[in-house]
């Protein structure tokens, strides 16, 4: 079955989607069969080959950005311009991802078949929010619990993937510059 997938990404220009490794180890081209969420990965908070992309799904299904520091939002998207490329595939082909349940993975290359350009991906976001296609909770707005939940999932990143190794690489500067009790809690629990 033939599924529409869109991929985001801050290059331009891109005929064909290669596969590249991300942070577990293995080369894949990834996909969402949401446009909005292919819109999130079109800027990148933290360096290749990390990625970190606060966002889940809630009871109706919508997507739903978490700002996990002041003007977080603001911060990563306001000014920069972005690219949602589409394609399809056959669903049963590509690998399901997880912890999402829109992302899809190739292992091999896929053609565009069409690219939007996105001028400034924040009102672009601002846009889908009036729209009713995108939950954006502000910092502001958090509950202490939900704050407590996205930084106990990146201190578990931390845990199991630099625990007792070199520490100075893109992901956890991200962290210790945006989240730094988050850092401060991981050098403490992992000695």
């Amino acid at each position: 079955m033939s599924i529409l997938l869109y991929h985001g990404s801050s290059t331009g220009g891109i005929q064909a989607l290669q596969p590249s490794t991300a942070d577990h180890g293995k080369p894949y081209v990834y996909f969402t069969t949401s446009d909005v969420s292919a819109a999130l990965y079109a800027a990148r908070v933290v360096d290749r080959p990390y990625y970190w992309v606060p966002y889940g799904y809630d009871a109706r299904g919508r997507i739903t950005y978490t700002e996990v520091w002041r003007n977080g939002f603001s911060e990563i998207f306001s000014g920069k311009t972005g690219y949602v490329y589409c394609c399809e595939g056959d669903d049963k082909k590509l690998l399901r991802f997880p912890t999402h349940q829109s992302i899809r993975l190739s292992a091999d290359p896929v053609t565009i078949s069409r690219c939007e350009k996105i001028e400034d991906l924040y009102r672009w976001f601002l846009q889908r929010e009036q729209e009713g296609k995108l939950v954006i909770q502000r910092y502001e707005s958090l509950e202490p619990a939900q704050l407590s939940l996205w930084h106990g999932m990146v201190l578990e990143e931390l845990i199991a993937s630099f625990s007792g190794i070199m520490m100075d690489n893109a992901y956890t500067r991200f962290v210790q510059e945006k989240l730094p009790a988050v850092w401060e809690r991981f050098l403490h629990e992992a000695q």
